[in-house]
């Protein structure tokens, strides 16, 4: 669903002896935009130096699995390489648009901002730094640490990239020999309460919370600090307090009707709503629907009509073809649960793209169904189908649980039931080959007015499911 990135890049000088004007600047450290990031336009150090070729690396450690709005973290940057002499880097922490949060020197002997302090948006070694590196290269067995600190923004900025450089160096008087390494690192904003990282405040939150206050406090988990609401590094009843707000009350981070939504169901009304309420089909064109699209009647209704098995509409495979409507997908949306709501429940005179589904028999409890599959439930169906349809699963493991699971229904052939006619047949082996991405859908979310069960009420990894897929498109399609 949508997020920003932080980038770091380390780059050090070339050399402790005599160096040319131009390379004795980088022993000081180079002005800012060389860490890698977007901001700088990925300008790093191997311009002048050797990239990745060596048996060393760079790493940045201590980076949390998700940012708290306003913390500090520190990190340390490990340039490694048993076969040179020492080290030095350039680092950035960057959004979508723009640097995030902000870099903090804690050892200004061998850190500092920019070529002589000059740019704190980028942080690298000084030429103590550097010589240092050197003195002790052996003795760190060939690495050197780098230590700083990073203050998170105070509000969400989405996902946050750290871009990392850093040139290991042989300590000759020239860069040639010396090696350049990157890494970046990406995380995402902790919604207050939200240990799990799943984007909401909910009962497998609750129960972390109790685990950690077990703990008397402790904090011995990672998780502890996300639903450590007060920030006194400690799980007490004032973070309970908190966290029943977060879930359900006037300031809550998602509304208590969200939280309370069915992600399953809210997949299967993405498929046809109307079966799934026990509704009726409505008549006529949705009045989103282009006037001059390839269908009409009750299937411009449904959801998966306009926005695509693989959810991304006129970017995905519905960009063409038949069922091409010129409209968006809902994968990656960045709209919030409640903008997600107010789009659905609104009509097109209140909010432009109101779909007005309230006008046509879907509760709010439908919607909010639909909105938190749209938030939890959408994947990139790349990551598990290939651009020409096959599956990328385990076709052995498909097999065997197509054999144990599935075929209890549908035959070991796949053809006990017939979706479509006596003239078109469609059989488990059609829609997988056919269509693999409403097989992916069906099999994770069930079938509308059928007992077919859900892999995603079965806590069953997606990975599985693919490997039903890449099973099942073997299986006869007549």
């Amino acid at each position: 669903m949508r997020k920003q990135a932080v980038k770091i890049i380390l780059c050090a000088g070339a050399s402790l002896g005599l160096l040319a004007p131009a390379l004795f600047a980088s022993r000081f450290g180079l002005d800012g935009g060389y860490s890698g990031g977007p901001a700088g336009e990925g300008r790093n150090c191997s311009a002048c130096h050797v990239f990745n070729e060596g048996p060393g690396q760079v790493e940045l450690l201590g980076v949390p699995q998700r940012y708290r709005g306003g913390a500090f973290y520190d990190l340390i940057v490990r340039i490694g390489d048993p076969e040179q002499a020492g080290a030095g880097f350039q680092i950035s922490a960057e959004g979508r648009n723009a640097h995030a949060g902000q870099l903090i020197v804690v050892d200004p002997i061998h850190t500092d901002f920019g070529a002589f302090g000059s740019n704190s948006k980028y942080m690298m070694h000084t030429e103590t730094g550097v010589i240092d590196s050197v003195a002790e290269w052996g003795n760190n067995g060939g690495s050197y640490d780098y230590h700083l600190r990073w203050q998170a923004p105070e509000t969400d900025a989405s996902s946050i990239t750290f871009f990392v450089s850093g040139n290991a160096i042989n300590n000759a008087e020239f860069f040639v020999g010396d090696r350049f390494y990157s890494t970046h690192s990406t995380i995402n904003y902790a919604l207050p309460g939200d240990a799990d990282g799943d984007g909401d405040a909910d009962l497998n939150d609750f129960a972390v919370m109790q685990r950690c206050f077990l703990l008397d406090g402790t904090m011995s988990e990672e998780a502890c600090a996300y639903v450590d609401l007060t920030r006194d590094d400690a799980v007490s009843l004032s973070d309970l307090a908190d966290f029943v707000a977060a879930m359900v009350g006037p300031t809550a981070v998602l509304p208590a009707n969200y939280v309370r939504a069915d992600v399953v169901r809210g997949g299967q009304i993405f498929d046809q709503w109307w079966t799934v309420i026990g509704g009726q089909a409505p008549s006529g064109n949705h009045p989103l629907y282009p006037l001059d699209g390839p269908r009409a009647g009750a299937i411009t209704f449904r959801c998966k009509e306009c926005h695509g098995w693989d959810y991304k509409g006129l970017d995905g495979r519905y960009g063409s073809g038949s069922h091409a409507t010129g409209i968006r997908g809902v994968f990656d949306t960045e709209k919030t649960a409640q903008e997600i709501f107010d789009l659905l429940q609104s009509n097109p005179t209140q909010q432009p793209n109101g779909h007005a589904m309230s006008a046509y028999g879907m509760t709010e409890g439908d919607l909010w169904d639909v909105v938190k599959w749209t938030r939890e439930g959408v994947l990139d169906t790349n990551s598990y189908i290939s651009a020409d349809g096959a599956f990328f699963g385990d076709l052995q493991f498909g097999q065997f649980l197509f054999d144990t699971v599935c075929s209890s229904c549908h035959g070991f052939d796949g053809r006990s039931l017939n979706f479509g006619t006596d003239v078109s047949p469609e059989y488990v082996g059609t829609v997988a080959q056919v269509n693999p991405w409403e097989f992916l859908h069906l099999i994770r979310f069930g079938h509308p007015g059928t007992p077919m069960p859900a892999l995603e009420l079965l806590q069953w990894d997606v990975d599985l499911a693919s490997d039903i897929g890449a099973y099942s498109e073997t299986l006869p399609s007549e």
